[in-house]
């Protein structure tokens, strides 16, 4: 996790301040937190369980860096917009 702080202190600057703004994107960065927590902890278990913890924490990852795919921008259309009601 620390490694994380450095690498995003590194890249995005660690003078600016890091608000979140939405709650959508404040879950999204707990849910990558607490799968990255996760993958830490099973890791000795065995490593497919880690591999999906892992998986998970990149998904929503990707999702707050607009990294997603169709199916999800559809889910999110649908749902928030209530298209075809």
């Amino acid at each position: 996790m620390a490694a994380l702080v450095r690498f995003a202190q590194g890249y995005f600057g660690s003078d600016s301040g890091g608000l979140i703004g939405r709650a959508r994107q404040r879950q999204l960065l707990q849910d990558a937190a607490g799968s990255l927590r996760r993958s830490i902890e099973v890791v000795g278990t065995g490593e497919e369980l880690a591999a999906d913890e892992l998986r998970t924490a990149a998904h929503a990852l990707g999702t707050l860096l607009g990294r997603v795919d169709v199916e999800d921008i559809l889910d999110v259309i649908f749902r928030e917009f209530c298209v075809g009601k």
